[in-house]
């Protein structure tokens, strides 16, 4: 007796009862791309243009005392801009956080 007939049904029902409970595999996600971050009167910006996931600022200051200051912006969806408001220190680095 041929086990291959039992595991196809097997297998489709399973993708069925998955699909029906909304456990089917969703249509995949792009990171955003064509990223720029910038720093412009006292805060920090992130812009996506392309991407279908979202993004946001992060931001490394440095404190004399207290030492690395780490800042994000919210996340925003790709065409949206993320700010984060900067401290008085001095900005080291600022980046793109990408999620999609």
């Amino acid at each position: 007796m041929s086990l291959r007939r039992p595991l196809v049904a097997l297998a489709g029902s399973a993708v069925m009862c998955l699909a029906a409970a909304g456990l089917a595999p969703s249509p995949a996600l792009a990171a955003p791309t064509d990223c720029t971050a910038w720093v412009s009167g006292g805060y920090a910006y992130s812009s996506c243009a392309s991407g279908t996931g979202q993004h946001a600022v992060g931001v490394e200051q440095s404190h004399p005392y207290a030492g690395p200051i780490i800042l994000t912006g919210g996340w925003t969806a790709v065409g949206g801009v993320s700010s984060v408001r900067l401290t008085p220190w001095p900005v080291k680095r600022v980046w793109v956080n990408r999620t999609g």
